[in-house]
């Protein structure tokens, strides 16, 4: 890229000036009018070198290698240095783009260029709900990211099958056994033990001898119980094949599918050695971690009842997550914020287990609570917004918006949902709404999709294989056209951004611009009716701004339709 080959001759001009230890920054400047790229670095050398930026800028300008690519620099007050691309190395890249050649830059977060992503993490026995959608939307498409930049990415998906929340679900369950020959589909069944596991929590929080009863339960599961097996078995199936349908649904798969029944006896091996090396110590009948010594909470890995809490099992679930597929260089795991305190603490007992295996080879990666006008949701109350009645609200919507076949309605709608979430930054917490999802005037994926179809409608009534022609006439592009360059030109960058921060909203948010400013550039600069020459460039903006369209939302985990 060439914004690496500035910041290198800016480095050697740094050297030539006598200073070194500077921090470069170098981005895109918010007007396009300032050039491709800006830096302040003259500012940050005013204390340094006891000088006015602006002197400082100008010395920097005159050391700068000589080179073919940058075709001028500037000066902007108060000490902004700004380059400019020459425009056929743009033209050089939009045209490469234009015969969908996308050369990402590579970026590893270790010498074994293989990353493991745990997504999703929906526990049977409850709906696959709104929450599951930001999740797996979020780890689908840093999976995807993260293979675009040079990595082998192992999907996992780590499933909640034993615990209290099953224990409940099955009392409800025991209490209407007799409704279960009745269940015929599928969606009957997950209604059956979603309204099961409602019951369930009431009794529990409400009835002390239900209470008693539901802990029984729990001890069974984990004992293996055959009084209490076949139902666990039978339900656990049910949630599983409903899981796999809401997979499928939103194009998202998985190497692995952890389940946490797998782990409760590793768990506790696990833990009861890291007892005997002193990394976790007794406590009122409990192994706990005593966190105080690392400026961290005490936290439960095996409880007075002799159970391995969710941090005993996490530890046989690392184990073979960091065994299971090789050397791993990092595990993202895409978690909620209330997990914190967790992974902060069970990160740390396994570093202290193997340093060499986990130091440094976990990430938290937290994306914020969904939730609705009317307030949170709550599996207690029931008021739960289960992930396929949301899409199939709004594929509604849209097959009355936009009057397309299912097909097209369906994929709408994916990626209606899938783009509110991806265009908020994970740290932050949606309030989401649906007629915002699938407006056309806005920062949504109709929008952007319905660019992409403008582009291919105007590309299907003209014959562009003249595109296949390399442009080296760079004298004929005028202002709009130069904007349009330069975006597509910065697609590369993004896409490694969000990467670097583990945030695909940076992509989003470039889409939205980009189709903001074809759009805007359509309205106009006539494109069929333009002289050849004129033509042939705004074709190729045109396929170009398709094409990176196309692949920026494939990025994201969504599809596009060629008609709206």
């Amino acid at each position: 890229m060439i914004k690496e080959q500035i910041l290198k001759n800016l480095q050697k001009t740094l050297e030539k000036i006598g200073e070194k230890e500077v921090d470069i920054d170098l981005q895109p400047p918010t007007n396009a009018d300032f050039g491709d790229y800006s830096t302040s670095m003259a500012l940050k050398l005013t204390k340094l070198l006891k000088k006015n930026p602006v002197t400082i800028a100008e010395e920097i300008k005159n050391n700068f290698p000589k080179n073919d690519f940058i075709e001028k620099i500037d000066i902007i007050k108060p000490g902004f240095i700004n380059f400019w691309i020459k425009p056929h190395q743009l033209l050089d890249y939009v045209q490469s783009v234009s015969t969908e050649k996308f050369d990402f830059p590579h970026f590893h977060l270790g010498k074994n260029e293989k990353v493991m992503v745990e997504f999703a993490h929906p526990n049977t026995h409850k709906l696959f709900h709104i929450g599951h959608l930001r999740n797996i939307s979020t780890g689908e498409t840093m999976v995807r990211i993260l293979e675009a930049v040079g990595n082998k990415v192992i999907r996992s998906n780590y499933q909640g099958d034993v615990g209290l929340h099953i224990a409940k679900c099955l009392y409800g369950v025991q209490s209407e056994k007799s409704k279960i020959k009745s269940l015929k589909t599928l969606q009957e069944k997950i209604e059956f033990i979603g309204k099961m596991y409602t019951k369930g929590t009431k009794a529990y929080e409400d009835d002390i001898k239900a209470k008693e009863e539901i802990n029984r339960i729990n001890k069974m599961i984990y004992d293996q119980d055959q009084e209490i097996l076949p139902v666990w078995q039978e339900t656990k199936k049910w949630s599983l094949d409903y899981f796999n349908e809401v997979y499928k649904r939103v194009d998202s798969h998985f190497d692995r599918l952890y389940l946490e029944s797998e782990f409760y006896k590793r768990g506790m091996e696990v833990a009861n050695e890291a007892l005997k090396k002193g990394i976790l110590e007794k406590s009122q009948g409990a192994i706990v971690f005593n966190g105080k010594k690392y400026g961290l909470d005490t936290r439960v890995f095996i409880n007075s009842l002799g159970f391995p809490t969710y941090e005993g099992k996490e530890l046989g679930l690392a184990e073979k997550e960091f065994s299971e597929f090789g050397e791993l260089d990092k595990n993202i795991h895409v978690v909620t914020p209330e997990q914190t305190s967790f992974f902060k603490i069970t990160f740390k007992v396994e570093e202290l287990i193997d340093e060499k295996k986990y130091k440094n080879k976990q990430h938290h990666l937290i994306y914020e609570w969904v939730k609705l006008k009317e307030g949170k949701m709550s599996s207690r109350e029931g008021n739960i917004i289960e992930a396929n009645w949301l899409i199939d609200q709004i594929k509604e919507k849209i097959l009355k918006q936009f009057k397309c076949n299912d097909k097209t309605a369906e994929i709408l709608a994916v990626a209606s949902v899938k783009y509110s979430f991806l265009k908020t930054s994970t740290q932050t917490i949606i309030h989401f709404d649906m007629e915002e999802s699938i407006t056309v005037d806005g920062n949504s994926a109709p929008y952007l999709i319905y660019t992409y179809v403008r582009c291919q409608s105007v590309l299907n009534k003209d014959d562009y294989n003249s595109l296949t022609r390399k442009l080296v006439n760079s004298n004929i592009i005028n202002n709009d056209e130069l904007i349009l360059l330069r975006k597509l030109y910065q697609f590369p960058e993004v896409v490694l951004k969000a990467v670097h921060e583990f945030s695909p909203n940076f992509i989003a948010t470039y889409l939205y611009e980009l189709s903001s400013q074809f759009n805007l550039f359509y309205q106009k600069n006539p494109i069929l009716k333009a002289d050849k020459k004129t033509k042939e460039l705004r074709l190729l903006i045109t396929k170009a701004t398709a094409n990176v369209i196309k692949k920026g939302l494939e990025l994201l985990g969504i599809k596009t339709v060629e008609k709206m």
